[in-house]
């Protein structure tokens, strides 16, 4: 699969034209962090139905339509044939609508105040035996735990204006858990401190340099990005 037309940069652009996905920086997490999804999807049969929560232009919706999956995206800012523009908080969907809910990057962009209200309105519209899958970035990676250790400042997933609800994993974790029984968690981009600042600098140059820092992906804990696998709660 072609990652990069996953993802059309477009509110990056605005702020950098000069923007590039070979020169952006989050570009090796989310080429991993995708082809981990897809290898998941792949496995969905296709009579199953998904929805991609807050899918922006729904560049992942498209490509799995039209591989055949009846897969359908919802976001609060975009409309187009594969996703309906309307807020995951005031949503047409009945209860219990979805075999498989994403839910990519999407909560950390949520205040506090907001996510757990997030996950209930997804366990809501979960199939009693549906997975619900999030990616979620980790406040808490391993570089972040070195600054702190050293200038009592977090490294963080973003700038708090696009990130106000940027938080450490286990956090979102002890959320997701009065809701959803979690199956596994994988991490995404194991943030050596050096190794992969390096990679973040200079993305273009240093994909052999981040292919030798995956092995320490298995501490997810140590991770920039982590993705969760959960499945509804039996009642």
């Amino acid at each position: 699969m072609n990652y990069k037309k996953l993802y059309s940069g477009e509110h990056l652009k605005r702020i950098n034209p000069n923007w590039t996905f070979e020169k952006w920086s989050y570009k090796h997490t989310f080429i991993a962090k995708m082809k981990y999804i897809n290898n998941l999807l792949s496995k969905v049969p296709k009579g199953c139905r998904i929805l991609d929560v807050g899918c922006g232009q729904g560049l992942l919706v498209k490509e799995f339509k039209r591989k055949g999956y009846d897969i359908v995206g919802i976001d609060k800012f975009y409309s187009n044939e594969y996703v309906i523009k309307e807020d995951i908080f005031d949503n047409s969907f009945e209860d219990n609508s979805f075999d498989l809910i994403l839910c990519l990057d999407v909560i950390e962009h949520f205040n506090f105040d907001f996510q757990e209200k997030l996950i209930q309105e997804l366990t809501r519209i979960l199939k009693p035996k549906g997975k619900l899958i999030f990616s979620i970035p980790n406040l808490a990676h391993l570089s972040s735990r070195v600054m702190f250790l050293f200038t009592g400042n977090l490294l963080r997933t973003a700038k708090i204006s696009y990130h106000p609800g940027d938080r450490p994993i286990k956090e979102y974790l002890k959320i997701i858990k009065k809701y959803l029984k979690i199956e596994k968690k994988k991490g995404i981009s194991a943030t050596i401190p050096g190794f992969f600042q390096l990679t973040q600098l200079f993305p273009q140059y240093t994909s052999w340099l981040y292919w030798l820092i995956k092995p320490f992906n298995v501490i997810w804990g140590w991770c920039f990005n982590v993705v969760i696998i959960c499945k509804k709660k039996k009642k």
